[in-house]
């Protein structure tokens, strides 16, 4: 099969935003299937040289550049929208490449691809694993003939796939969960000490690993309060991340961003990873932390329910400082940590990336062969 991909962001050398999108690529690409990968490049935010069309993994990547505006609209549209879809249909005019179905991350690019997929007759499906549907897609562009076009609809929770279905994107029957996944030769449980010894960590101290965006959302410093707030035992921490809000708490061993590749290391050599996030599709950081056998502290909501359980996670109201100071001083037992530890790795064993690509794939071919009314 050959599958065109659309989607905002790829990662380059210079930025590895939507590394989950590569990984899930390349996984189709392992399962046998042709993907092409255009991903217009935003010239205005990202100024380095990225060739036009480059092979990338054994998969082809166009990156049509375009000029982006952050908050300038004309006639209530963006020009930012406007300059991405030409890029993205002079991009499409010019692929050397038949696609036999379109799959666009996340509901915005399948917007974008729209009418290339309702011309050319090809199924259209689409990925959503947005934190909030709502503030990714223009619903002002949303037509009842789009809606009704979609194929079919990869949800990376159920939260994301009610939000389908009420935001009207969708029916249920077009839609199907499947959570996120990893990629099991880079995040598995190593050897903890050995990690603490290559990254000059501290051997006896308790570490809590938080990987994500500083900000509001993912609550960076909700997390540097709470630890600032505990005072019997001595807590260190990792924030791998970036951004405005910047945790400043006592004992920091790491802060800043980090190749993806190093990111394993750093969560191995942790022993609790917290994440106190206000909204997510299925949060990619968790199942990583999952696989490096690390217990979860993070959101009781429901963008967490897919993958977190009483047994390898501690979940609470992400907004309280004061519960997740007393989760991580909970999980400073030895004992009780160890036991969240083996749960979470059995929990992550079936959530390895081929794995995920070869079940959406399989939904992608029943879809097709059932005869969307669309496309038929």
């Amino acid at each position: 099969m050959n599958i065109l991909i659309v989607t905002a962001n790829y990662p380059t050398p210079y930025r590895v935003k939507y590394q989950f999108v590569k990984e899930l690529v390349c996984a189709f690409a392992r399962c046998g299937h042709s993907c092409y990968v255009i991903s217009p490049y935003s010239l205005t935010k990202d100024r380095h040289w990225i060739s036009y069309l480059s092979e990338e993994d054994g998969v082809m990547v166009c990156r049509p550049k375009f000029l982006s505006f952050s908050t300038m609209r004309i006639a209530g549209i963006s020009p930012s929208y406007i300059f991405r879809k030409r890029a993205l249909y002079k991009a499409l005019r010019r692929m050397n490449f038949r696609p036999d179905v379109v799959y666009t991350h996340f509901w915005n690019a399948a917007e974008w691809a729209y009418e290339y997929a309702r011309d050319n007759r090809l199924p259209l499906f689409v990925a959503s694993g947005e934190a909030e549907i709502v503030k990714q897609f223009d619903m002002k562009l949303l037509t009842k003939e789009f809606a009704d076009y979609i194929s079919g609809v990869i949800c990376v929770s159920q939260k994301n796939k009610e939000e389908s279905v009420s935001l009207g994107l969708a029916t249920a029957e077009k839609c199907e969960v499947f959570p996120n996944a990893v990629d099991g030769s880079l995040f598995r449980k190593m050897d903890r000490s050995l990690c603490r010894k290559e990254l000059g960590f501290p051997q006896d101290a308790y570490i809590v690993a938080f990987v994500g965006a500083f900000c509001e959302r993912k609550g960076s410093l909700r997390l540097s309060a709470a630890i600032g707030k505990i005072k019997d035992i001595t807590v260190h921490s990792v924030f791998v991340g970036g951004g405005s809000d910047v945790p400043t708490c006592d004992n920091i061993l790491f802060k800043g961003e980090l190749p993806h590749e190093m990111l394993p290391k750093y969560l191995n050599a942790s022993d609790v990873f917290v994440l106190p996030t206000l909204h997510e599709g299925c949060c990619n950081a968790i199942v990583e932390a999952l696989a490096c056998g690390l217990p979860v502290i993070s959101s009781d909501r429901p963008f967490n329910w897919d993958v977190l359980n009483d047994q390898n996670s501690i979940m609470l109201d992400p907004t309280s400082v004061d519960d997740l100071a007393d989760a991580i001083r909970f999980l400073s037992d030895v004992n009780r940590r160890n036991t969240y530890a083996d749960n979470a790795l059995a929990s992550a064993s079936g959530r390895m990336i081929d794995n995920r690509a070869e079940s959406i794939l399989r939904f992608i071919q029943s879809r097709m062969e059932g005869g969307n009314q669309s496309v038929s």
